[in-house]
């Protein structure tokens, strides 16, 4: 059994497991009979002199309560101030439809995405043909379009703001004849969000 205390890092997750425990009011012998371990090993996990493999930590986790991705969000460095420059965005164009990632956040319990979606004349994207668990805002930079949410019509024009709950089908449509230009944001992010129509 290794006995070398471990890096900063890891060693955060001994800590942060006997401070909950304590915080509980667990003793060490209760919380390993639940994980399947030995008292010992715990003893050891806390003090950081081994690290556990990720199925004994799931196992000290759920027998604490405590949600295993709150252990990793603590250990984990996260930037106060993200840039995203513009050569550095995901870019996507076709069929007349055009789509910049501005931003995106998958790393918090506020997950979201943020992007600029062109729409050329007579073009249509159809965001969700099923609908999806969510809730989404946009903003229209410039030009015109119908929002069809669940069968029903909506004019969007500059200047507009829109928010909506994503459960219902829904897709937006170019009738007019200049390009429809909009900020959009998804929370959270939907993986298969622009289904670029033919």
């Amino acid at each position: 059994m290794n006995t070398v205390s471990l890096n900063t890092k890891f060693h955060k997750i001994g800590s942060i497991l006997k401070a909950y425990r304590e915080k509980s009011g667990q003793f060490q012998s209760d919380v390993a009979k639940k994980a399947g371990i030995s008292t010992s090993m715990l003893s050891q996990i806390e003090r950081s002199y081994v690290l556990p493999s990720i199925e004994t930590l799931f196992d000290v986790c759920e027998a604490l309560g405590l949600d295993i991705s709150t252990l990793f969000s603590s250990i984990t460095k996260k930037k106060q101030v993200r840039i995203n420059h513009k050569k550095e965005r995901l870019k996507t164009q076709r069929n007349g439809i055009y789509y910049e990632q501005l931003m995106i956040n998958i790393d918090s319990p506020y997950q979201s995405e943020m992007f600029l979606l062109e729409i050329d004349p007579k073009k249509e994207v159809g965001m969700s043909t099923e609908g999806h668990n969510g809730f989404e805002m946009g903003y229209i930079l410039s030009g015109s379009a119908t929002l069809i949410i669940n069968n029903v019509e909506y004019h969007l024009q500059a200047g507009d703001s829109v928010s909506f709950d994503s459960s219902q089908p829904h897709k937006i449509i170019n009738k007019g004849k200049t390009t429809f230009r909009a900020i959009w944001n998804t929370l959270p992010p939907h993986k298969d969000y622009l289904e670029l129509e033919e």
